[in-house]
């Protein structure tokens, strides 16, 4: 009960100081936490070497997946700016390849993979070498409009591309970070 009580102080705390002056509002949504283990990870392979190297296409791991945010956020402060960071491992075991995260987020109303999607990160793969790649996506207002809504939608896929000749590939990725920062402030008068 105390618990709460102080989460709801400091909530109305921070909201009374986004409403002063010119302060700014800045919330770190993880958007990580709201996908289950499975949801993030991946196992590749195994894919043999073939000219121009064997590709997957677009693969789910996380098929429309509805997150929610804070209610009323748009209704009392402008967005002003969302960044967006993904981080990736991947580890391989044998053969070399590429890997192509793709995250999708769109409005209620939209599947996620009908709109381009926000963030593309490719992690290059070599043999016996684990290797993180980090993709930031910064100040697209299309994206700060989104962060205004109650409920966003996301996807996630990835395509693997293999090796053109060589050793067998196979791998395991990971999605380590999925984390967007808003900015928000008071709307104006």
């Amino acid at each position: 009960m105390r618990t709460a009580r102080r989460a709801s102080l400091a909530l109305a705390l921070a909201a009374l100081l986004a409403g002063c002056g010119d302060r700014n509002l800045v919330l770190s949504v993880d958007i990580l936490s709201f996908l289950s283990p499975s949801q993030t990870q991946s196992t590749i392979g195994p894919m043999p070497g073939v000219p121009g190297g064997a590709a997957t296409g677009e693969i789910p791991l996380v098929d429309d997946q509805q997150i929610q945010l804070f209610e009323g956020l748009g209704d009392a402060s402008e967005v002003k700016a969302v960044t967006v960071t993904a981080r990736i491992e991947s580890a391989d075991s044998t053969g070399s390849g590429t890997d192509t995260l793709r995250v999708y987020l769109t409005s209620s109303a939209d599947p996620p993979t009908s709109q381009p999607p926000v963030l593309t990160a490719v992690v290059a793969m070599t043999p016996g070498v684990t290797d993180t790649v980090t993709a930031v996506l910064d100040g697209s207002p299309a994206l700060a409009d989104l962060f205004t809504r109650k409920l966003v939608r996301l996807s996630i896929t990835n395509s693997v591309r293999g090796p053109d000749v060589g050793e067998t590939l196979n791998a395991r990725t990971r999605l380590i970070e999925l984390q967007a920062v808003v900015i928000a402030g008071r709307k104006p008068v």
